[in-house]
C-alpha cells in the first residue's frame, strides 16, 4: 500500500514498526502498558485513511458525498479502499453489545449531563497543544468561526453513539464517526499540506496518540459530568459508556494497542498519554475563551459569560480530572475563581442530582431514558438549524482540505 509522502520528521525504525502495525487491518497487537511507546505513535497520523484520501484526491473523487465515493472504490477492488473499511468495521475482541447498551442508558436519561459533556470535554482536548495548534488552525472555534455549528456537530457524534445499533459496522452512526474520521485526515494532510506545523519536535497534528487520548476525556470523564448534574452511575453503566469511547476511538483509527485489553489496561493507558501529551501553547487560553464566549450564545446554556465560566471550572476542577496527574486544569487553561457563580452552579447541580435519585425506580428510569433521547435529538435538529452536520474538512491557511 502507498501511504501519501507527507511533510514530517524522517521516520525512526520505532516509527517505521509502528506505521507497518498501523497499516495492518483490525490489528490487535497489545504490549505492558510501560512498554508502549507513546512517543512513537505520536508521530503517526491514520496511515490507512491518509492512503485513500491521497488516491481519491489523485482521481477528483473528493466532490459530492465522500463516503459513498470511498466505498464505490472498495467496490471496485481499490486496496486502499479495502483495506481502509476492513480496519474500520473490524470488531476488536474486547467489544462487549450488551455493555455498550448499559452504558448508553446514562446518556439517554441525562440530556443536560450529555450537553455539558460537551462543554467539559472540548477544553479537555485543549490541555494537548497540539490539538489546540489544530482547533486554532481551522478557525471555526476562533476568531470569528462558527462555533455554534462546530459545537452542536461535536454533539451529533455524542448523541449519536447512544444509538447501540446504530454503533455497529454498517450502521448510521458508525457511517457518521467514519465520516469524522476521514475530516481528520484530510485536516492533518492540510495542515502537512502547508508546510507549516509548528511541533513537528513532538507529533503530527491529530496524532494517534490524540486520538487515543480522546477516549477518556469523551468517556470515563464525561460519565462525571453525567454524575455532576444527574447523580450516581453503576459501575456497569460506566464502564458500558467507556467502551463505548473505546470503539469510537477504534472506529476513529486508533490502534488497539493504545486502548488497551480491558478497563483497567486502558486506564493504565490513559494516564501515559494525557501525560505525555499534557502542556500549554498560544493559543490554549485563548480557546478556552472563546468557549466560554461561544456557549454564553445559546440559550441552553444560559446565555452568561461568568455562568459559563463558572461552569467550566467546576467541570475541569483536578477532583473530575482523574488524568491531570496532580495539576490543575483550570490554572492551563486560564481559568480564574469565580465564586458566586460557582456557587450558583454547584446549587443547580445538587437539585439535578437530587431530581436524578427518582432514576433508581426502573419505570421512571426507562421513561426518562426515551424523553431524554428525544429531547436531546430535537436540541441537535435546532442547533444545527435543520442542516446534518456533513463533516467535510474545514479550511487551513486560507485552502480547503476537502478538495
Amino acid at each position: 500500500m502507498t501511504v501519501p509522502s507527507l511533510k514530517q520528521p524522517v521516520e525512526t525504525d520505532r516509527v517505521k514498526a509502528l506505521v507497518e502495525l498501523a497499516c495492518t487491518p483490525g490489528a490487535e497487537s497489545y504490549l505492558p502498558v510501560e512498554d508502549i511507546d507513546v512517543e512513537s505513535w505520536n508521530r503517526i497520523g491514520d496511515p490507512l485513511c491518509e492512503a485513500l484520501i491521497g488516491t481519491m484526491r489523485a482521481r477528483k473523487l473528493m466532490g459530492g458525498d465522500i463516503y459513498a465515493n470511498a466505498r464505490a472504490l472498495e467496490r471496485q477492488g481499490l486496496s486502499e479502499a479495502v483495506n481502509f473499511f476492513a480496519d474500520a468495521e473490524a470488531v476488536p475482541s474486547w467489544l462487549d453489545v450488551d455493555a455498550l447498551r448499559v452504558g448508553a442508558g446514562i446518556g439517554r436519561r441525562n440530556p443536560m449531563g450529555m450537553l455539558f459533556g460537551v462543554h467539559g470535554a472540548l477544553p479537555m482536548t485543549y490541555l494537548d497543544p497540539s490539538t489546540s495548534e489544530v482547533m486554532g488552525s481551522t478557525g471555526r472555534l476562533a476568531g470569528g468561526g462558527d462555533f455554534r455549528r462546530r459545537f452542536w456537530e461535536t454533539a451529533t457524534g455524542f448523541i449519536g453513539a447512544l444509538d447501540v445499533d446504530g454503533m455497529l459496522p454498517g450502521g448510521e452512526s458508525w457511517i457518521l464517526w467514519v465520516r469524522i474520521r476521514f475530516m481528520h485526515t484530510m485536516i492533518r494532510m492540510g495542515i502537512e499540506r502547508g508546510g507549516q506545523w509548528p511541533r513537528y519536535e513532538t507529533g503530527v497534528p491529530i496524532s494517534q496518540l490524540a486520538t487515543a487520548g480522546a477516549t477518556y476525556i469523551f468517556g470515563q470523564y464525561r460519565v462525571n459530568i453525567m454524575e455532576y448534574f444527574g447523580g450516581k452511575v453503576s459501575r456497569e453503566e460506566r464502564d458500558g459508556f467507556a467502551l463505548m469511547w473505546r470503539w469510537v476511538s477504534r472506529i476513529e483509527g486508533a490502534n488497539n494497542q493504545l486502548l488497551g485489553r480491558d478497563h483497567e489496561e486502558e486506564f493504565a493507558i490513559q494516564l501515559r498519554i494525557h501525560e505525555a501529551l499534557a502542556g500549554t501553547n498560544a493559543k490554549t487560553k485563548p480557546l478556552m475563551q472563546e468557549l466560554v464566549n461561544g456557549t454564553a450564545t445559546m440559550a441552553v446554556f444560559g446565555r452568561s459569560k461568568r455562568l459559563n465560566h463558572a461552569v467550566a471550572r467546576q467541570l475541569l476542577s483536578p477532583s473530575m480530572v482523574a488524568t491531570a496527574g496532580g495539576n490543575d486544569p483550570r490554572d492551563t487553561l486560564g481559568l480564574e475563581p469565580r465564586p458566586v457563580a460557582e456557587t450558583a452552579v454547584r446549587l443547580g447541580a445538587s437539585v439535578l442530582r437530587g431530581a436524578g435519585l427518582a432514576m433508581r425506580v426502573r419505570p421512571v428510569r426507562r421513561l426518562a431514558e426515551r424523553g431524554g433521547h428525544r429531547m436531546l435529538k430535537y436540541s441537535l435538529e435546532r442547533g444545527l438549524d435543520g442542516v446534518k452536520a456533513d463533516y467535510r474538512g474545514s479550511v487551513v491557511a486560507g485552502r480547503a482540505t476537502d478538495a
